[in-house]
């Protein structure tokens, strides 16, 4: 009897006990959202909600753990801004994010995640041309489903800066449709230094008195453009600061404000490779003062900068060609100041703000997710078709660029 009693007690703690580890775990799976509702109160994030687009960084970019655009609410002042980004994997169930963004050339094949909904968008990020750094083929094939490149048909564009019409904040450039009628149409088409701002931009001008400067750190880049600037030097000076010449700034410096501006009629933005769309830092940093850009990459700079704000060297049939004309703007103050007349109409910002307001609206767009089956053709090499004229070519001086 005693034994008896004894088995159906214990069959009731079992089945109490199991049946009380069935509502536990139905309870906090259904409440799941409201828990980490509750942790983003905890830790100021309560504006995120079920409607919000979370988005996860899941490796880093260039070592930083966010990819430069920062943690949190970081699209609060973008059009469409009900989007949250984090880089901790915790933060959230691995599928309840809604993006997940891959840095291309950090990515680990062993530390890939573990689950995936139809829903989520994988995005493939990169702002290194396919020149320098190619993809495995093999393994990106159907695996993502968005681009965000620095190319201007990316599903999301990231470009390393911006123009803007300084009227209206409307943004022109970098696009394939730009239009700059604002410069065209500017109130007697008169240079900028016929202005109130003319006088310093006369001051600056006058105080210049070496042509051209160029920073550079990579000495043996795949475009050629340290083959292109020795031939260059044998026609007009050319002071190279950085590890690949004899001169120095001091990395606490700012270069532009404290060197080239003040000093230097021109600076040379020549890209590392000759890419579709790829164009740099190297461009927009010089835009910001007043030092004519020659610019050497494989891109339409008409889609990224205004008219007449920038030399193209590959306009020019030789290095030589080049030069005789940089000669002529230096010995005629005027028509060099011209080429500072596009900043009545605009003005040039960082491309990251607009890359993060991008990622948010691109979210909200409700479109359905695809894969990319081809996406190493997409990123290739055969996007640098300049490039890969040159490489083959004995030009200028005879050397063929390095493969």
């Amino acid at each position: 009897m005693k034994l008896w009693m004894f088995g159906k007690v214990s069959l009731a703690v079992v089945t109490i006990f199991t049946f009380t580890l069935y509502v536990l775990s139905f309870y906090f799976n259904c409440r799941i959202d409201d828990i980490l509702h509750f942790r983003r109160i905890i830790n100021g994030d309560a504006r995120v909600t079920n409607a919000t687009k979370k988005v996860l960084f899941w490796n880093t970019m260039f070592n930083d753990e966010t990819f430069y655009m920062g943690n949190g609410d970081i699209f609060h002042d973008c059009p469409v801004n009900d989007c949250y980004a984090t880089h901790d994997r915790s933060y959230a169930n691995l599928t309840n994010f809604d993006a997940l963004l891959f840095h291309g050339n950090e990515l680990d094949l062993a530390d890939l995640p573990t689950s995936r909904t139809p829903r989520q968008w994988y995005v493939f990020v990169n702002l290194e041309s396919p020149a320098n750094r190619p993809l495995t083929s093999y393994f990106y094939e159907d695996f993502f489903n968005v681009t965000m490149t620095y190319r201007l048909d990316s599903d999301i564009v990231w470009t390393y800066g911006i123009v803007k019409d300084s009227r209206t904040g409307e943004i022109v450039a970098p696009s394939r449709n730009a239009n700059w009628h604002a410069f065209y149409n500017r109130p007697g088409g008169r240079a900028f230094a016929d202005e109130g701002t003319g006088s310093s931009l006369s001051r600056t001008v006058r105080g210049k008195t070496r042509p051209i400067v160029w920073f550079v750190s990579n000495c043996q880049a795949k475009s050629g453009r340290q083959e292109y600037v020795n031939e260059l030097s044998r026609h007009i000076p050319i002071d190279v600061y950085g590890k690949c010449g004899s001169m120095h700034c001091p990395s606490s410096h700012d270069c532009f404000a404290r060197v080239a501006e003040p000093h230097y009629f021109f600076y040379l933005s020549f890209e590392n490779s000759l890419c579709d769309d790829y164009v740099t830092e190297k461009l927009y940093n010089a835009l910001r003062y007043n030092i004519i850009p020659i610019v050497y990459g494989g891109a339409n700079y008409s889609h990224f900068a205004p008219p007449r704000s920038y030399i193209d060297a590959l306009d020019f049939d030789t290095p030589k060609g080049l030069a005789e004309y940089l000669g002529k703007l230096i010995e005629n103050p005027r028509e060099y100041g011209e080429y500072f007349a596009w900043k009545r109409c605009y003005e040039v910002d960082g491309g990251i703000r607009q890359a993060v307001c991008n990622l948010c609206e691109f979210l909200h767009k409700q479109r359905r997710p695809r894969t990319y089956g081809s996406l190493s053709n997409w990123y290739s090499r055969s996007r640098c078709p300049l490039q890969n004229y040159l490489r083959y070519q004995s030009y200028l001086t005879g050397s063929v660029f390095k493969d």
